[in-house]
């Protein structure tokens, strides 16, 4: 989160949620706010929303078009190598990605699924 509070003041126009994974929603509020993170915002899954997104491990992170696909996901890795992503959405809320993206991450959620959580 560290790294990702300061990249999400950048895009004013996108929401960036923390998803709980397996603590309560209330702890990842109070480590927001004492770290003093301002742009980011606590949430807990709703119903089976992991399941559904096929989150298998705690750092999964994704980047949601305004339609609600999948523009991006990884397990790990910098939140500043997103950027690009966070820009594209920026200017086109709807942005599809393109389908060798598609297929890379069709292949890693199948990898992910794979190992051990």
């Amino acid at each position: 989160m560290r790294t990702l509070d300061p990249i999400a003041s950048k895009y004013p126009d996108l929401d960036f949620y923390v998803v709980s994974y397996n603590e309560p929603v209330e702890a990842i509020a109070d480590y927001i706010e004492e770290h003093g993170y301002t742009d980011v915002i606590p949430a807990g899954p709703v119903g089976t929303m992991l399941a559904d997104l096929e989150v298998t491990r705690q750092m999964a992170m994704m980047v949601v078009n305004g339609n609600g696909m999948i523009y991006h996901r990884q397990v790990m890795g910098s939140a500043a190598s997103w950027e690009p992503y966070f820009t594209e959405l920026a200017a086109d809320p709807i942005a599809v990605p393109a389908g060798v993206e598609i297929q890379r991450q069709k292949d890693q959620r199948q990898q992910d699924l794979q190992l051990p959580s």
